[in-house]
Parts: C-alpha cells; structure tokens; sequence
C-alpha cells in the first residue's frame, strides 16, 4: 500500500513539474492510484465521485457567488466603494492605501474568490495610489493582498469546499471568517499608514469637500447593502448559503440595470457566458482534486497519519503546525482548492481524533492558502495584479509585485499565528449564531 501512495505522489508532482494543467494532474494521478486499488472499475469509481461531486446542492453556491463577482466587476460597482472610501479617508496618512484595503474587503464580503478582487482593486486603484505619491511596490502590495481576503471574509469558496467535505454548517464556517478578517484589515491599515508616512514622496492631500463626499455615499451605499445582505440572514438563519448567493445575483443585476445603469440589457449573454467559463474551470480543479482524495482516502492514508500522530502522542499544537507549515509550502506550487480538496481526506481522521474544532482548523487553513496566493512562484495573485498593472501602462514585474508582497504575507503569518493561539477569535461569532 505505501509504494502506491508513493507512487501517485510522484506522479502527480512530475505531472505539475512538466506543466500539466492541476486539474489533470489530480485526476489523472488520482486515477492511476484507483486503477491499482480497484481495476477496471476505477473509472467508474471517478465518474460516480465527480458526479457526486458536482450534483451536492451546496456545490450549487459556488457558480452563483462566481456570477455574482462577474455581475460586479462588469457593473463597476467595485470603483463606486473605492470612490465612497476614498473621499472620506484620502487626507488621513496612508488614506487611500486604507481605502484600497476597505475596498477589497467589502468586495470580499459579496465575491468569495481573491484573484478577482485583486484584479479589480489594481484596474481603479493603482493609478490613485501612484498619484497620491505612494511607492509602486507599496501600491503592488496592497493590492495584492486586500484581494487575498476574498477567501476569508465571506461568503468564501474554500469554505464552501470545507463544509460539503465535513459536513460542517457552510454558514458557521462563512461567519468564522468575520473577526479574523476585521483583524487582517486593521493590521494591513496600520502597515501601510506607518509606509505613507516613512516615505520621501508622499503629498499632501486636500480633503474632499462634503458635497463630494454626498455624492459618493449617495452612489456607494447601495452597493455597502450587498453585503449586509449576505452576512445578516447568514448570521440570523434566515437563508441558506445558496439562497443568499442567489439573492446576491439578483441584488447586483438590478443595482448594476436600474440604479448605477453601468450594466446594459446586451451585457447579460456575456456575463453569463464569463460566469459559467469560471464556474466551469473551478468545477473541474475541484473535481480532479475530490478524484485524487477518494484514492488517498482509499488507501488509507488519511487513517496512517491520524495513527501516527495520536498514537505517538503529539500534541494537538504540533500537528497544527506541521500541517500549517505543509500547507504554506503547497501554496507557493497549487491554488487554494486544490489544497483543500487534498489535504482534507489526508487530515481529517487526525482533526476528529484530536477533538479539534473543525471551525478554528478551517480558518487556519484558508489563511494558509491566503499566503499562498501571495506566494511565489505560483501564487496567483501576484500575477493577477502583475498583469493588470502592465495594462495600465506601468513597468511591472513580477519581482516588483514579490517586493511589495512580503510584508503583507508575513502580517498574513502573524495573523495566521494569533488565531492559533486564540481560537475564541474564530469561533466565537458562530457559537453565537442563531442555531
């Protein structure tokens, strides 16, 4: 049994070596250690598993969250969020660094994924940010990073994948995210106001007027309601996390139609059309990735490791940590699903002979994977942001982006290590929702 759990390890590590889409690489290595448990019968046991997969209702959220982000990107109503902070905070140090950082975060309260966060934030914010005097790796990084919240304030697509795979409640694991990501963004705030203030370059900025910043709260408000609209039937009960998600479509096609008119009526078909090629490519990471933790779950690896470290007397803290350290070291070569969807069958019998809290593990697990999209070489964030500076016209690299990323993935670090020794800071809010 071990040399076939070696086996599809090495496999799957020379597939992405080679440069093999990561979908691929899982199922097909996934397959191969299927085959060798089960025979011919191993694609049945992939067809029924991907289906299954796929067919859970609550699987049903994460296509629409995706519309839902496409719907918001395509009506601009990121820019009128960034306008509403920007007018109010922009003559404070650091202000519109701090106004960049709300922005992402409110869009990661309606949006759930961070790569298109970050893209958005850096396509209205990274010309402001440059204007206002802030160093071009500074502006980089905060891009970079306000968009990693995307998977951690909610709602979260990662938590999506942790609930179906736990079966814990999708909603508890959504409002576990809350406090740690408030967290984030005061100590983001803080990093870049005490920048602002040691750089050489800085301006001085004149506060906008009062009948400016009417105007901005006129138009920003309706877009602050989403996501008060997502996270307050979360909280009370009232929805279920696929209602919500379809209540956030219809929400923001008819603030994007009838109110800031930014979305036009023949803009319907291709934002529909660029919903469901996203919706598809995440479908698929997720369903190579279930194919490849069927075979690990089949090999009984998931048990092996529980074994080793319950029945060598670890203590819960040093599994943390290791698997933390594991997971950080994933994020620097794989996206965030496909770490989930692996590691979880691998971890899982472990978490439960322990007695963890599933709820405090998941979110140390997705602020794992929020390092990792600000990891090189693979994190994708960086190339995100990389890629829209570029088309705005400034000399970007990707070593330009890594230089004004690092601060901000060793707060990510710190934060990841205070919740650890703080459970309560992710528990708390959903021991107190509404059961």
């Amino acid at each position: 049994m071990t040399s076939l759990i070696l086996l599809a390890v090495i496999l799957l590590i020379v597939l992405l070596l080679i440069g093999t889409p990561v979908p691929v690489a899982l199922g097909f290595a996934g397959l191969i250690g299927l085959c060798a448990l089960s025979g011919e019968g191993a694609i049945v046991v992939a067809a029924k598993v991907m289906f299954d997969t796929v067919n859970d209702f609550i699987f049903l959220a994460i296509p629409l969250f995706i519309l839902m982000g496409t719907i918001l990107g395509r009506g601009k109503i990121g820019e009128k969020l960034y306008y509403l902070f920007d007018v109010f905070l922009r003559q404070i140090p650091g202000g519109v660094g701090i106004a960049t950082i709300l922005t992402c975060a409110v869009l990661a309260a309606m949006i759930g994924t961070s790569v298109a966060i970050a893209a958005m934030a850096g396509s209205f914010a990274l010309s402001n940010l440059m204007k206002y005097g802030y160093s071009f790796h500074l502006s980089l990084g905060i891009t970079v990073a306000g968009g990693a919240l995307g998977i951690l304030i909610p709602p979260s697509l990662p938590m999506i994948l942790y609930g179906a795979f736990t079966q814990e409640s999708t909603g508890r694991l959504f409002i576990a995210g809350v406090i740690p990501g408030i967290l984030a963004v005061i100590l983001f705030s803080i990093y870049v106001a005490w920048e602002y203030l040691r750089s050489p370059d800085k301006q001085k900025v004149v506060a906008a007027t009062w009948s400016e910043r009417w105007v901005a709260f006129k138009e920003g408000i309706w877009a602050l309601i989403i996501p008060i609209g997502v996270i307050v039937p979360l909280y009370t009960g009232l929805a279920t996390v696929t209602e919500i998600a379809a209540l956030g479509v219809l929400w923001s096609f008819l603030i994007g139609i009838f109110i800031y008119r930014t979305i036009k009526i023949k803009d319907i078909i291709p934002i529909l059309r660029e919903a469901i090629n996203n919706s598809a490519i995440v479908m698929f990471i997720i369903c190579g990735a279930i194919v490849f933790g069927n075979a690990v779950t089949q090999f009984g690896l998931g048990k092996a490791i529980s074994g080793f470290f319950v029945s060598n007397g670890f203590s819960p803290g040093v599994f943390i940590v290791i698997t933390v350290a594991i997971m950080l070291i994933m994020g620097c070569f794989l996206e965030g699903a496909s770490i989930m969807m692996i590691m979880l069958p691998i971890l899982l019998p472990a978490l439960i002979g322990y007695n963890m809290d599933l709820i405090w593990y998941a979110v140390l697990m997705v602020i794992s994977i929020e390092v990792g999209l600000i990891s090189p070489p693979v994190g994708l964030n960086l190339y995100a942001v990389d890629s829209v500076a570029k088309g705005l016209g400034f000399p970007s690299t990707l070593g330009a982006v890594i230089r004004g990323s690092w601060p901000f993935m060793v707060l990510y670090v710190l934060i990841l290590t205070i919740v650890g020794f703080l459970p309560s800071l992710a528990v708390w809010l959903p021991s107190h929702m509404v059961k």
